[in-house]
């Protein structure tokens, strides 16, 4: 197998940037996070810049500016970005600035849409990093994961970082570290997985995991004791910590708890959704897509019309990447469609120009 020197140092470059692990101090309140987690009856959201209401599902998350409308006999409950529950019980109508006040340092964030997705098709040929991949990590024993490699019989596996230079061979596509080595808090490591055919995980891009500072890792489970003790439902609590998880860089912990809900037969739109947003902020295209299309069949049989236009959005990045530009194509035309009969201009205005530029790549 010959070796891309340019891809190396491409690499090297990339291994040299820092590695972001929580989220910083003095955070806009435009990035926070709040999100209506149980839906019971007759509740609507009205979005600002949108002149009707739309109904609420479950899963929304809402910002300082959106209101809700609650009908009688109605309530709902809102996980405000502070882990306040936000308990709506009575008929009216309802500021979300109103229940979820502005706080100084919000909890909960809004973390992936400043990132850069990773250009990397995750060719099934290449035994590509799954988890931990671009994630901090709470635990000093992580469980490595990747692809597995159709003919591979056994795979290398390394760690590498700062004190630690680890190598074991496995026949399955998963191992907890159990190097004697201690992984250092706040330490960026890589995690190197060759399959006995000689294909690299390198080969796709570097992958790795941070662990968590004390001072970091102290606080974080402070905030996951807060949010379990909040008199919600097994699966809204199970979200809201993955929704934690998240703001918190911990992609590893909020995907686990995600595919458990999958595993266990969720039909709840926002927990594939946000599975797929997980995944797409780490680079996993093919299961971000997956889990988009699933949470876009719920969403439909919902007749959730702004779930749909998020997820054909996000369907429209995602092939891009994997350079299926028709099926882009027409994910976003449809997310635009969907935007229009929603009142929301700014977003069919963003929509379209992407679809401009599309276009000419289609027809260039």
């Amino acid at each position: 197998m010959q070796i891309d020197r340019k891809k190396i140092s491409f690499l090297a470059i990339l291994l040299s940037l820092p590695f972001i692990t929580v989220a910083t101090p003095g955070l806009s309140q435009e990035n926070s996070l709040n999100f209506i987690s149980e839906v019971k009856g007759d509740v609507n959201i009205q979005r600002s810049g949108r002149k009707n209401y739309q109904k609420a599902y479950g899963g929304e998350l809402l910002d300082s500016s959106d209101s809700l409308q609650l009908g009688k006999g109605a309530s709902t409950k809102v996980v405000c970005n502070n882990l306040f529950i936000w308990n709506i019980q009575s008929p009216g109508e309802f500021s979300v600035s109103s229940g979820c006040p502005s706080t100084g340092k919000p909890v909960l964030i809004r973390n992936g849409s400043e990132r850069a997705p990773t250009r990397a098709p995750n060719d099934p040929a290449i035994p590509y990093i799954i988890n931990p991949r671009d994630t901090a990590i709470l635990s000093d024993k992580p469980t490595l994961r990747w692809n597995a490699v159709k003919g591979a019989n056994s795979y290398q596996v390394q760690v590498r970082g700062p004190g630690v230079n680890w190598t074991t061979e496995v026949k399955q596509p998963e191992v907890v570290y159990s190097g004697k080595e201690t992984l250092q808090p706040g330490s960026r490591y890589r995690v190197i997985v060759t399959a006995d055919n000689g294909v690299s995980s390198e080969s796709e891009a570097p992958a790795g995991f941070t662990l968590l500072s004390e001072e970091d890792a102290k606080r974080v489970k402070a905030e996951i004791i807060q949010l379990q003790k909040q008199p919600l439902r097994d699966e809204s609590k199970t979200l809201a910590l993955a929704y934690l998880y998240k703001s918190k860089n911990l992609n590893a912990a909020a995907i686990d708890l995600l595919a458990g809900l999958v595993k266990q037969g969720s039909r709840t739109t926002s927990v594939y959704q946000l599975l797929g947003s997980v995944y797409q902020q780490v680079g996993l295209h093919r299961l971000a897509k997956e889990q988009y299309l699933t949470a876009l069949k719920l969403a439909k049989a919902e007749r959730n019309l702004e779930a749909q236009a998020i997820i054909q959005t996000s369907l429209g990045e995602i092939d891009i990447v994997l350079d299926n530009l028709q099926q882009a194509f027409e994910s976003l035309q449809a997310a635009q469609s969907g935007y229009r009969n929603l009142g929301d201009e700014q977003q069919v205005q963003q929509l379209q120009q992407k679809l401009d530029d599309l276009k000419g790549r289609l027809t260039s």
